[in-house]
């Protein structure tokens, strides 16, 4: 069972105690609170200091930790935080290591205070300045666009009955002025483009009694206006010059600003970490609170921990206080409502493939976990389909490379490339070329998928595959069926015994036609018949064995009828079941007939490098598209053929308080 094992924590404690216990809790990552009581009245805790024993109606939600006020003060001091650490450039990140017992929160505070009234005004001056010298040189670049066009402001700014303005106009405003230009009583001049925000610059000259005209006219193409400062408005050459100047005299301010901000950053890191750990483990401090339940003098806490971990967690809280009683419950031992988050804990062989599971579904806690099962099987049907020495090795080495970026893609590219490198080996194919192109390839199979003497073995060996996997699927549903002590449907059910032996008599009806087993076929379809029918009657036979009465419950009538369509259902599954897997042989077919078709192309061209060229655009298609028709088929026999087997994937994630999830109070 790859499911790791469960134990229901509860304790109580004196909620003097509750701010520590429960940072320790929190920084445990252990703890998966549950917030099912249904059961807290059987457990008879009694505290320490109190000695009175709690009754289900003496919890009530909340407590003063989570004042309004405490609330407010962090999510502002959090902000804060994470504004100053941008400015930075620092990447807060949660560190244990860097807070202690006695580092609250208001000595948190404290030292964001002094910190802030270290760097604030360096901060706040920098912001300042790179804003004027990003104004700066985008003014550059308006006014070099102007002396581009030997315009003289000088002289615009000495005409009396003219008035005139500089502005951005976006390219679909542009498109706009330009249909209208007779209709506009002012001079319109394009005098450059600011390419990166993808507008134009125009100088816009007009008479003085149409000034307000021309402002309407203006305002209607969303015109923004360039405020050119009065010192900017001489002679062009020497304005160019003081803004050059005064660029460079901000960009010197900018250098110094940062070397004092920037030194000792590393340091400056620590403390705003520390910060802001501190505030993830006050968040989730009023969080877990607000799930707990309080009596007047305690608090209790209900985790799912895994059982590896109870003893640790009992010494945490030891270190708090010896005010506490704790009381465990492994997960039989719980109410049946009351189920276990699941964490799934493979092997790591097997690990790469929970994805695939959890993109189905969560196995519950008394599930089997289909993850080393699905694992094996997938590789298998992928090796099947998709033998070939080179191709396989191309996947695996795409997956040590994407390890790095992504380990449970990298780790199926690598687990699936393998399968298909060992029967690359059985059928004898390297990059698509075959034993009678390279003599020296080994080849198990003798001759390719595709000669007529291995064309049906290789068909009738994947439906002995897929009968294989699917009686592995029947017995694992089963076992899990009888664990929840479910007879009807692990006994009886389309699923269940009953289920296989109507499979497996369908299956061997089809072979004993072709007198392979000296068996008659009219044993076979007897079993089917009989197999079918208590299909149908799998409630009244349950609750016969059960000694539950009425053996039916509700109408008679609607029950045959609605089990009758099961059972025709039932029919159509296990021939969909028994033809689904001959596609494991077709695809393996299939692969080594595409590359064919590539090899018929590159022999009827004569240029070497275009024959080559061919064969390599043939691998690539095959890497691609084939491979990932392939999965998805994989995928399908999965889910669709195997799982409905067994697997519900009813469960939820075992989900502990991690700090940084959260980023409000909730």
């Amino acid at each position: 069972m790859a499911i790791e094992k469960m134990t229901l924590l509860s304790f109580v404690a004196s909620q003097k105690d509750e701010q520590p216990i429960l940072e320790q809790l929190i920084l445990s990552e252990k703890a998966h609170i549950n917030t099912n009581l249904n059961d807290l009245s059987e457990d008879k805790f009694i505290t320490h200091e109190y000695e009175a024993q709690l009754q289900h109606d003496q919890f009530m939600t909340g407590n003063k930790i989570d004042a309004p006020k405490k609330i407010e003060d962090i999510n502002l001091l959090s902000n804060t935080v994470q504004e100053i650490g941008t400015k930075l450039k620092i990447k807060l990140q949660i560190n244990y290591n860097v807070i202690n017992e006695n580092y609250d929160f208001n000595t948190a505070q404290t030292e964001f205070k002094n910190f802030i009234e270290s760097e604030q005004n360096y901060l706040e001056e920098l912001q300042q300045t790179e804003k004027k010298h990003q104004y700066l040189k985008y003014l550059e670049h308006v006014i070099h666009s102007v002396h581009n066009r030997n315009i003289d402001f000088k002289r615009l700014t000495e005409l009396n009955n003219f008035g005139f303005q500089v502005g951005l106009l976006s390219y679909e405003h542009t498109v706009q002025i330009r249909k209208n230009y007779e209709n506009i009583s002012a001079i319109v001049v394009r005098v450059g483009e600011m390419p990166d925000i993808k507008e134009d610059i125009y100088l816009i000259v007009y008479p003085n009694n149409l000034e307000q005209e021309t402002k309407q006219l203006l305002k209607s193409v969303n015109w923004r206006k360039i405020r050119i400062p009065d010192e900017f408005l001489g002679d062009i050459s020497q304005i160019e010059e003081l803004l050059h100047k005064k660029i460079v005299s901000h960009e010197k301010n900018i250098e110094k600003l940062n070397g004092l901000i920037y030194k000792d950053i590393d340091k400056k890191e620590v403390i705003l970490n520390r910060i802001y750990t501190k505030l993830e483990l006050e968040k989730e401090v009023i969080n877990l609170n607000k799930q707990l339940y309080h009596g007047n003098n305690i608090f209790v806490v209900r985790a799912w921990v895994p059982s590896v971990d109870i003893q640790s967690i009992e010494q945490l809280v030891a270190n708090v206080t010896d005010q506490y009683v704790m009381v465990t419950k492994e997960a039989e031992e719980v109410d049946k409502n009351n189920n276990p988050p699941t964490l799934l804990k493979n092997h790591k062989l097997f690990s790469p493939f929970e994805i695939i599971v959890k993109m189905y579904g969560l196995p519950s806690y008394k599930e089997f976990d289909p993850t080393p099962f699905l694992a094996m099987s997938m590789c298998l049907m992928f090796g099947i389909m998709f033998g070939d020495i080179g191709q396989g090795a191309i996947y695996f080495l795409a997956g040590l490379l994407v390890t790095k970026k992504n380990k449970a893609a990298g780790g199926l590219l690598k687990r699936l490339g393998s399968f298909s490198i060992v029967f690359g080996f059985f059928y004898g194919s390297l990059f698509g070329l075959e034993q009678h192109q390279l003599p020296w390839l080994p080849s198990i199979l003798g001759g390719s998928p595709l000669d007529t003497v291995n064309i049906l073995p290789i068909l009738i060996a994947s439906v002995v595959v897929g009968v294989i996997l699917l009686t592995i699927s029947y017995i694992i549903g089963i076992i899990n069926s009888l664990k929840r002590g479910d007879i009807e449907h692990g006994i009886f059910g389309n699923h269940g015994v009953f289920g296989y032996i109507f499979y497996l008599s369908l299956v061997l009806l089809a072979v004993s036609f072709t007198g392979v087993i000296p068996i008659p076929p009219g044993f076979f379809a007897t079993t089917l018949i009989i197999s079918l029918i208590v299909i149908i009657l799998k409630e009244p036979l349950a609750h016969f064995v059960e000694g539950k009465k009425p053996l039916i419950k509700g109408d008679k009538g609607s029950y045959f009828v609605e089990n009758g369509f099961e059972g025709l259902e039932t029919l159509l599954s296990a021939l969909s079941n028994a033809i689904s897997f001959i596609r494991v042989g077709a695809f393996a077919l299939n692969h080594a007939g595409l590359f064919m078709a590539f090899l018929v192309m590159a022999d009827l061209v004569s240029n070497p490098l275009l024959k080559v060229l061919i064969l390599v655009l043939g691998n690539v298609l095959i890497l691609t598209l084939e491979g990932l028709i392939v999965f998805i088929q994989c995928l399908r026999l999965e889910y669709y053929e195997m799982f409905n087997k067994y697997f519900s994937g009813e469960g939820y994630p075992y989900s502990p308080i991690i700090l940084g999830n959260n980023k409000e109070i909730i």
